[in-house]
């Protein structure tokens, strides 16, 4: 059986649903009547989005909203948070492609047929990339959790600590080889050690 990464048929719903998070209070529960009553989502292609918002770590196992549904009503917050809950629910995607969210379509159904052997014309991988695609578009994977910062500059204000606001970080990008053997990896690796990572 294949492990599917989160899916929905009706992706192309995806944006409304999380516009109407933000707009309606945090329930007790997120439920059929919820959607139903309070987000007046009535189409039942919505109630499939209940075992998404779980997979995507937003509410638990008993669908109660958690401080990540919470932080993602906070209009300044919630792109920083979909990208995290994306890198974790996705996160195979993202290890095969730091860039995952900057792909075409075709380019993730083709990534995603080969992370899960899953053939060409497998038919849940477009449902897979239609709705990574969907929630990538509410999401900012450049950005940093401002209220993190704020914090993180506030304790070390109060320890008498300054906090750091200037770093660098190299990135680097390799293109490996389409190979089996894994002598050719162990080759590439070993000369990064040498050369690079002193």
């Amino acid at each position: 059986m294949v492990n599917y990464p989160p899916y929905v048929d009706a992706y192309g719903k995806i944006e409304n649903l999380f516009k109407k998070i933000i707009e309606a209070k945090v329930p007790p529960k997120v439920t059929v009547d919820f959607l139903y009553t309070k987000l007046g989502l009535k189409s039942t292609s919505y109630r499939a989005m209940i075992p998404l918002l779980k997979k995507l770590g937003f509410i638990d196992q008993s669908n109660m909203p958690n401080a990540h549904y919470r932080n993602y009503r906070e209009e300044k917050r919630s792109k920083i948070i979909m990208a995290e809950r994306l890198r974790v629910a996705y996160k195979d995607l993202f290890a095969a492609n730091e860039y995952a969210h900057r792909l075409k379509k075709e380019e993730i159904i083709s990534k995603l047929n080969t992370l899960l052997g899953t053939p060409t014309d497998d038919k849940n991988t477009p449902k897979v990339a239609g709705t990574f695609l969907a929630l990538s578009k509410l999401a900012d994977f450049e950005g940093k959790d401002i209220i993190k910062e704020e914090h993180e500059e506030d304790k070390g204000a109060e320890s008498g600590v300054p906090s750091p606001k200037l770093g660098i970080t190299y990135t680097i990008n390799l293109n490996l080889p389409a190979t089996t053997d894994v002598e050719v990896f162990n080759a590439i690796f070993k000369a990064l050690k040498e050369n690079l990572l002193r």
